[in-house]
């Protein structure tokens, strides 16, 4: 019987998630044993995107005309295709500058915009592409991937709850961030990450994007009491939702 064949493939990222994936080295020696991984450029010097593949996992923004070109053909090659890690669902860190015209961001940081292909502001995958499954998380966290890529190759959906990152800290008695006076984005953030900021004593930075239900307007509200206001406040919830921090303070009708 032949094996899943699974490609992982990088965008315009740091490869933090993929570092995170070779990191699981016992899962992973036995991801190799169940499947091909066809397609891994920081995992190794083999690679080709000219087979049919079962899975593509895809890191990183779209932030380039390479990038566009490689996600289209990885979509055209993958059967199912998985967004892993915050730039590849929301664009990163690095869609904070999209309100800013491209040519002047390449004059600030090149000081040229000659460039050798085109560049554009950060998106996520799933503006260019069909996206099937999404794994957010700076990085990408290594057991749902773990637990994403066994389902699929079992032909199960992958499905994990999207509820706040209080719920983490209340299984595991962290006491509340908040409550001790930081600037925490836990209430309307997705869990799943284990709550690894909170349980260091640090307030969650947002990193995995927005679960079902989060209250803006509350969460406003919260910070303000705790003297983050006006533009700082709006530069520490949007590191990690620059793509669309505005629509939704504008729906929670904060201006």
């Amino acid at each position: 019987m032949a094996k899943p064949k699974i490609g992982i493939m990088y965008l315009t990222s740091c490869a933090g998630c993929q570092c995170e994936i070779l990191n699981y080295e016992e899962a992973l020696l036995k991801l190799l044993d169940l499947t091909e991984i066809k397609y891994f450029p920081i995992g190794s010097s083999a690679n080709t995107l000219d087979e049919e593949l079962d899975v593509l996992f895809v890191e990183g923004s779209v932030s380039t005309s390479l990038d566009e070109e490689m996600v289209k053909k990885g979509r055209e090659k993958a059967k199912v295709l998985v967004a892993i890690g915050t730039c590849a669902c929301f664009g990163g860190v690095q869609a904070n500058n999209n309100d800013v015209p491209v040519d002047e961001l390449l004059e600030t940081v090149y000081g040229t915009t000659d460039m050798p292909f085109k560049i554009t502001h950060a998106r996520p995958v799933e503006e260019v592409v069909k996206v099937d499954y999404s794994l957010p998380g700076c990085p990408v966290d290594g057991k749902q991937f773990v637990y994403a890529t066994a389902f699929l190759l079992n032909g199960v959906k992958p499905f994990f709850p999207k509820m706040a990152v209080c719920y983490e800290c209340k299984l595991s008695e962290t006491e509340c961030r908040t409550l001790q006076g930081l600037f925490c984005l836990g209430p309307i953030t997705t869990a799943g990450c284990g709550a690894p900021c909170t349980s260091k004593g640090l307030g969650c930075q947002g990193c995995r994007g927005d679960h079902d239900a989060p209250n803006y307007k509350e969460m406003v509200e919260v910070l303000s009491e705790r003297g983050l206001k006006g533009k700082d406040m709006i530069n520490f919830m949007k590191v990690f939702r620059g793509n669309y921090l505005k629509e939704k303070l504008k729906d929670a009708g904060v201006e």
